[in-house]
């Protein structure tokens, strides 16, 4: 090779050549070698990878197998053309043998006889119709281990692009225990519509018992307030009367027969008072009215009337009036002569003389009924009336016990003695008091003040009987026959006052007196309501709507005179005879127009007066009673206040009344004086009077509370 410049130069190019390709060979090498690092290391995290996934389809494959098991169901599959593939619960569901494969003999083998031709069919349907790529379920029975078990097959299909059978894929599982539960519930809800059903029929019964019962006790209180209509008319009229005859001119007999018819028409007027008031109470037994009896006069009036009613049994009645005996007692006499009626009764089958004893023994008063007679007739008919006789004498606390002394045979009964009538806070109905026991005069008004009345009333009797009792006291009077014609009257002529009657033709007595109070003049004239109504919420709704006091027929002309001056000069009629209590003398004293001079200091409810009315009745009542004195202070000082914010002067003077009467009943006497001060105030004073009236009467109910809780049991 020669050495010009040409040669060296492409030596010194081949050289630079040779070391570019030796410097790629080299980072070739290291790049490759690199890469086979890198392989390695890839290859052994896919190998890491696979036996992850690997030991993760494993235990999810067991997962899944248990939860076939778990489940009860298998799964299936199958290329055309290859056996069909099952997981390991297809074995066990259908009762296979482990080492047998299944084909379509081995699975009909299993079905149950009555269901191998229904699958049959289904199958060469699903194979030669069934659309591709949907669930098909099929239900039917298989024998396992000679158990029949019922199996739900969901199979699906998959065809080729030609639309024929490629594949098919599944479940089935055991339903048994679900198809029974199934049965079940069906059963349940058969039992349950069918009950559902006998309630809607019960139901239906029901509601016409409960109509029917609706309308017979509409009809029963119908008719009572019929019967007591009627009754009451002629009855109205025979006391009327019988009142007016014993004004005039009488020996001694006819006085004392007058007073027998007398006592014989008041008694049946208690009968129906009674008769009405049971079909009123919800438990169907009535009421007792406590009132002071004076007993001679009480047993004077008995014997009188055995010997003129029953002139046999009569005139074998005498009387006992221990000295030892009370003059007064305390007790219902309506109940008390039931019970002393049905024991002369009972004695008098016999022909003996009948003795009434009467004495003081063991702080009771004892009543002997006794006669000679043979004590085994009383023995045989004992029972007959005995649940009725020992009712009435459990109304008034008495206890009644056979006598059979020596030689006499009768009945024995014990009463507390009382002295003092307990006050049972209800509802005030103005006028609705009882006779009092100090008759008034004849005439209680006198020529110079002689009102003039109108007289309500579509029945003459009731009219003539009224207007002569009105001339009795002093009164003059005119009538009408209907609320029209009051109404007439009333706006072209004077009158001091009105009793008008409710039930009448063309306008009632309701009618009449809304329309006599749209009547600016005619707002404040007494009207008295005279009613066959004697239910004490019938005759306070009276009063409620307008009237200014209600009395039940037969009108009693003691207390019709205690109503007419008590509404037409504004003072009460007389009380009982007895000395004043506390609350009288409060009342009196409060009766000024301001404020009673009751100490700051005084209690909210007296103690004494409080324990004094609850202590004289039984445990059993006495949470009655408070319940009742709580109810009305809190709904008549509701009313109070209504009526002092709607400025209505008359609804705040009636409950203010009201009230003023329960609180000195229950002893609240500082709440009875700010009632009565509240009467009398002006209306700017009123209000500061009704916060003291609020905050008294809240006071009250607790103190009366707290009172209650410390009685003795």
């Amino acid at each position: 090779m020669s050495g010009s410049p040409a040669d060296a130069e492409t030596i010194r190019r081949l050289e630079r050549r040779l070391r570019r390709s030796e410097a790629a060979r080299e980072e070739a090498e290291e790049i490759l070698e690199r890469r086979s690092r890198e392989l390695l290391r890839v290859n052994d995290q896919l190998m890491a990878r696979e036996s992850e996934l690997r030991q993760r389809l494993d235990r999810e494959s067991q997962y899944l197998l248990r939860a076939q098991r778990t489940a009860r169901i298998a799964s299936f599959h199958r290329d055309r053309g290859q056996r069909l593939s099952t997981s390991p619960e297809f074995h066990r569901l259908l009762g296979l043998d482990p080492g047998i494969r299944p084909d379509e003999q081995a699975l009909l083998r299993h079905i149950h006889p009555l269901d191998r031709e229904r699958v049959r069919r289904q199958e060469a349907e699903f194979y030669a119709s069934a659309a591709p790529g949907v669930d098909h379920g099929y239900e039917f029975r298989i024998l396992r281990h000679g158990e029949t078990r019922w199996m739900r097959w969901n199979i699906c299909r998959e065809d080729d692009a030609d639309g024929r059978f490629k594949s098919l894929f599944g479940t089935v599982q055991d339903i048994t225990e679900q198809r029974a539960s199934d049965r079940r519930a069906r059963a349940l809800a058969l039992i349950a519509d069918r009950r559902v059903r006998q309630l809607v029929r019960l139901s239906k019964e029901l509601q016409a018992s409960r109509q029917a019962v609706e309308e017979a006790f509409y009809a029963k209180a119908d008719f009572l307030a019929a019967m007591s209509h009627d009754i009451r008319t002629p009855l109205n009229g025979l006391l009327g009367m019988i009142d007016l005859l014993s004004l005039g001119e009488l020996n001694p007999a006819q006085a004392e027969r007058l007073g027998v018819a007398r006592e014989a028409a008041h008694q049946l007027q208690r009968h129906i008072e009674e008769i009405v008031d049971m079909a009123h109470a919800d438990d169907g037994a009535p009421g007792i009215s406590l009132q002071e009896v004076e007993l001679r006069r009480y047993f004077d009036g008995l014997l009188q009337f055995w010997r003129y009613g029953h002139e046999r049994i009569g005139r074998r009645l005498s009387l006992e009036l221990a000295a030892s005996a009370p003059e007064r007692l305390v007790t219902d006499p309506t109940r008390l002569r039931q019970l002393m009626d049905a024991f002369i009764e009972r004695l008098g089958e016999g022909s003996a003389p009948i003795r009434l004893i009467v004495a003081t023994e063991d702080a009771s008063l004892r009543i002997d009924i006794v006669s000679a007679m043979d004590g085994r007739v009383l023995q045989e008919r004992r029972d007959r009336r005995r649940a009725l006789l020992e009712r009435w004498a459990a109304s008034i606390e008495a206890v009644v016990a056979p006598c059979m002394a020596a030689g006499v045979t009768g009945f024995t009964l014990r009463l507390p003695l009382r002295h003092e009538v307990p006050n049972a806070p209800r509802e005030a109905v103005p006028g609705d008091a009882p006779v009092p026991a100090t008759p008034l005069p004849d005439r209680v008004f006198g020529e110079q003040a002689r009102p003039r009345l109108l007289v309500v009333d579509d029945i003459e009797t009731n009219r003539v009987v009224l207007c002569q009792m009105l001339e009795v006291m002093g009164c003059d009077s005119d009538i009408a026959c209907d609320g029209r014609e009051a109404v007439d009257k009333a706006l072209s002529e004077h009158f001091d006052g009105v009793l008008m009657d409710i039930l009448m033709p063309r306008m009632s007595g309701l009618e009449a007196v809304a329309e006599l109070r749209r009547h600016p003049s005619l707002a404040a004239l007494p009207i008295v309501a005279i009613t066959a109504h004697t239910n004490r919420e019938e005759l306070g709704e009276l009063t409620r709507q307008g009237f200014s006091a209600a009395m039940a027929k037969p009108v009693d002309r003691q207390r019709l005179a205690a109503i007419l001056l008590e509404q037409l000069s504004g003072e009460p009629g007389p009380a009982a005879d007895r000395p004043p209590a506390p609350s009288d003398a409060l009342e009196a004293a409060s009766s000024r127009p301001a404020v009673a001079e009751t100490p700051a200091s005084a209690p909210a409810v007296d103690e004494a007066h409080f324990q004094a009315i609850f202590t004289s009745l039984p445990p059993a009542r006495r949470k009655m009673l408070l319940q009742a004195v709580v109810d009305d202070i809190e709904r008549l000082v509701a009313e109070v206040v209504a009526a002092h914010r709607l400025g209505e002067r008359e609804p705040l003077q009636r409950a203010a009344h009201s009230l003023k009467g329960v609180a000195g009943n229950v002893g609240a006497f500082p709440l009875m004086a700010t009632v009565n001060a509240l009467r009398h105030a002006e209306p700017e004073r009123a209000g500061a009077l009704l916060a003291v009236l609020e905050q008294q009467s809240a006071d009250a109910i607790v103190r009366a509370r707290e009172l209650f809780e410390s009685l003795p049991t």
